[in-house]
């Protein structure tokens, strides 16, 4: 099924939608582990596991709305373990480039701390911000034209 510029753009859209619905909960989730959770333990532990349960809800809040996005997903796709699998091993590509990049980055940026109320480090928000509209390209073109291939015998 070929689809047209318009279907495109559409399906970009509800993308972006998506994906802002998950970013929204992995940053949810990265600052209270970050900030609340694990704030006395080691910064760069700190900074590696905060970012994995952020990622993790971002990662399974996806999972159940890639539907909305991709409308030809088939029930047999949505079910198999096959697809589940390629789609989780897509995401951790992109989980690896943001944890790369927030470790390489830290001692850098440790010095950018704006001290208002808590102890803000500016570094952390940039490069997640960063990274997340990096990943966000990988993610939609590999889950476009891998994890999710629209293809005439998937659509059957």
């Amino acid at each position: 099924m070929k689809q047209n510029k318009k279907d495109i753009i559409k399906e970009i859209i509800r993308f972006l939608i998506v994906g802002g619905i998950a970013t929204i909960c992995d940053y949810a989730v990265f600052y209270l582990f970050n900030l609340v959770i694990l704030k006395s333990i080691n910064s760069t532990l700190n900074i590696v596991l905060s970012t994995a349960f952020g990622f993790t809800t971002g990662l399974l809040v996806n999972w159940f709305l890639q539907k909305f996005v991709y409308r030809y997903i088939t029930e047999k796709q949505t079910k198999s373990k096959i697809v589940f699998l390629k789609f989780v091993v897509v995401s951790l590509i992109g989980l690896g480039m943001t944890e790369l990049v927030m470790v390489l980055a830290k001692p850098t940026f440790d010095t950018l701390t704006i001290h208002f109320i808590i102890d803000f480090q500016f570094w952390k928000l940039f490069f997640k911000v960063l990274m997340t509209g990096i990943v966000l390209i990988f993610n939609y073109l590999a889950r476009k034209f891998f994890v999710f291939k629209n293809k005439k015998s998937d659509l059957e």
